[in-house]
């Protein structure tokens, strides 16, 4: 029940706020993971924008194109694998 009081979780769009720059920063990272020195320099680049464009810019800029559901179905299939990978390696243990 603590959740329900954080007012700020009914303050204008945050979940779409939250969930977006989740899918957003899972994408970039598996894009660093994947491409390195040049993925990192982009995630930089995004970082610097701050607030100087809209979101669907700023996502472009971090090489994320969120006009589509495919970053938000990858991040998913990708949180997916990593809590089945936790559980195994708990398992493990």
């Amino acid at each position: 029940m603590t959740w329900m009081r954080q007012i700020h979780y009914y303050m204008g769009l945050y979940s779409y706020s939250y969930s977006a720059s989740l899918t957003v920063a899972t994408q970039a990272f598996l894009k660093i993971q994947s491409k390195g020195q040049p993925a990192i320099d982009q995630w930089l680049e995004f970082l610097a924008l701050g607030d100087s464009l809209n979101p669907v810019d700023s996502a472009k800029a971090a090489g994320v194109d969120i006009t589509t559901d495919q970053p938000l179905l990858a991040s998913i299939d990708f949180l997916d694998q990593t809590v089945r990978e936790i559980i195994q390696l708990t398992k493990e243990i």
